[in-house]
């Protein structure tokens, strides 16, 4: 490493005043938090109107009929929220990915291009949680929902 990769004579996310903090923690954490939002939903909807109490029933509880349709539509919203995140950091990543030059054993050295980790990052987090919470969703309609 020569001297002058070792020291940061420029900001270590130059482009960062194209990407508002909104966008790239939308981009970074809407996965995430929609896997999070689902799992926590799922539980309630799916799972309470079958143990009320102490005993698990054969048929959920009569009134709960709803839950059902409440957990396709939070699993749904869910998926659009993981993938508008995914789309959101796939535009941040395409804005900034000229972000630094050089070899990646320079970028991760000196720790260039912060933007486009980030955005990079959103959009693995992003598709593995769109992924997740696809494969919860699919659980719902093969698994018996008071029968477990």
């Amino acid at each position: 490493m020569t001297a002058d990769h070792a020291s940061l004579s420029h900001h270590p996310a130059p482009h960062r005043d194209q990407v508002s903090l909104i966008g790239s923690a939308f981009g970074l954490l809407g996965g995430p938090v929609a896997w999070f939002a689902q799992l926590c939903a799922g539980y309630a909807l799916a799972d309470w109107p079958c143990f009320p109490r102490e005993q698990r029933l054969v048929l959920p509880e009569g009134g709960y009929g709803w839950t059902w349709t409440g957990l396709l539509a939070v699993s749904i919203v869910a998926i659009v929220v993981a993938g508008a995140a995914y789309v959101v950091s796939r535009r941040i990543y395409k804005r900034v990915q000229d972000e630094s030059h050089g070899g990646h054993q320079h970028l991760l050295d000196v720790g260039s291009g912060r933007t486009r980790f980030l955005a990079l990052w959103g959009m693995v987090f992003s598709a593995a949680f769109a992924a997740g919470i696809a494969m919860n969703l699919i659980a719902y309609f093969v698994l018996p929902r008071c029968e477990g």
